[in-house]
């Protein structure tokens, strides 16, 4: 099918532009009546077939950066509390937006313009505008703070994304080690080794056990180059595939949160993620049970989830939010502790923000432990690797030098 660009006139007098696919200008002439529109013009666009493509599904398609998105909703915030209307505020910042936010934001604009609310027509993007987005957007829209709502979810998604960067940060450089290691030591043991073997093989004497097991190890190196690499990759493969399956990524979510140093980090994220956002929509005016179930999928760890979405149940059945966090080991005491004090005192939202304020400043401890104890980890494994290939390469110099010696 080809892509087409069109201007029609909608029942209110507004002329839009949006882009639609179809197998001939017929076809696009009857989907604009079926509308409610009038069109204008329709012409085939090569520029907007390419931006419709680029907007597809997939492992290749290109997204739509959280930056750009906090940037959006900056700029929204800005409009709407110079008066702007709506639908004025979205037809200039689809012209001044990148081609694939562009693209979304017009069709977000025909959406309101056909008359859906601003947060319907959000919802029909959730690649790019989260649960999270639409049902705070949503909660802004009957409570009539929508600019109040839209400014803490920029703030809270900004926040967000730095907090990710930091982490993917401290990960990055022993990653790039441990890689490097693994590099390294193929190339030693199936090119330099060998050429060490051949020499040995002339002395008439018991190598030393370091000696034989570098040996050892380098000759099945050798044999089994191929199968090591083909096990590693399918490995790897099979690994992201399974963790991308609902068991798989409960099983690593699980694992995620027990695993030494990294655990420690990856739950006080969460728990960051999780008080903020809570702390965001419970301000917003949503209802409590909603709240929970959407800042649930919104943490980022499906074990977390399945324990916010059970404390929301309980809650329906009245126990009380820390009533029904008490029955889960996986909540911290704290949490526990200041969400109870705020349900009593009726300040929940001041304790939700004290609380997310320490796991940020906890996290960022942790991100700086975490890098603070894996350099010296990584030097003592490298100083080992380097140690054991060195008294299996010179132990046996060192004794002929030796015997010739004596």
């Amino acid at each position: 099918m080809a892509a087409f660009k069109y201007k029609a006139v909608t029942p209110n007098g507004q002329v839009i532009t949006d882009v639609f696919e179809a197998p001939n200008e017929q076809a696009v002439t009857r989907e604009i009546y079926k509308k409610g529109y009038r069109p204008i013009s329709i012409k085939a666009d090569k520029d907007a077939k390419a931006a419709a493509g680029s907007s597809k599904s997939g492992p290749f398609a290109k997204k739509i950066k959280t930056d750009e998105i906090v940037l959006i909703t900056r700029q929204l915030v800005t409009l709407i509390r110079a008066g702007v209307p709506l639908v004025t505020t979205l037809e200039a910042l689809r012209d001044q937006s990148s081609k694939l936010m562009g693209e979304v934001l017009n069709k977000v604009y025909v959406d309101v313009m056909s008359g859906k609310s601003f947060s319907q027509a959000l919802d029909q993007h959730p690649k790019v505008f989260s649960k999270l987005y639409v049902n705070s957007v949503k909660a802004g829209e009957m409570s009539g703070s929508l600019d109040t709502v839209l400014e803490r979810m920029g703030a809270l998604l900004k926040h967000d994304e730095e907090t990710k960067k930091r982490v993917k940060s401290a990960m990055q450089y022993p990653t790039f080690v441990i890689i490097a290691m693994i590099i390294a030591m193929i190339i030693i043991m199936t090119k330099v080794v060998p050429n060490f073997a051949k020499m040995f093989e002339g002395l008439k004497m018991q190598l030393p056990i370091f000696t034989r097991i570098l040996l050892g190890t380098s000759k099945f190196f050798q044999n089994n180059i191929l199968y090591i690499v083909v096990i590693l990759v399918a490995g790897v493969i099979g690994f992201k595939w399974y963790i991308s399956t609902p068991k798989g990524r409960f099983w690593w979510d699980g694992q995620i949160i027990k695993i030494p140093l990294i655990g420690n980090l990856a739950l006080k994220s969460a728990m960051a993620r999780f008080t903020r956002m809570f702390e965001t929509l419970n301000r917003s005016g949503m209802p409590i049970i909603q709240t929970l179930s959407t800042v649930a999928a919104a943490v980022g760890n499906v074990v977390i989830e399945k324990q916010i979405k059970a404390v929301a149940l309980g809650v329906e059945k009245g126990e009380g939010i820390s009533g029904s966090m008490k029955k889960y080991n996986l909540f911290p005491p704290m949490v526990i502790r200041m969400i109870s004090i705020g349900e009593q005192s009726g300040s929940l939202d001041n304790m939700l923000s004290s609380v997310a304020d320490h796991y940020d400043v906890e996290v960022d401890y942790a991100i700086k432990g975490l890098t603070s104890m894996i350099e010296p980890i990584l030097t003592v494994v490298i100083g080992g690797a380097v140690v054991v290939m060195a008294l299996g390469i010179f132990l046996p110099m060192w004794n002929m030098i030796g015997a010739i010696n004596q």
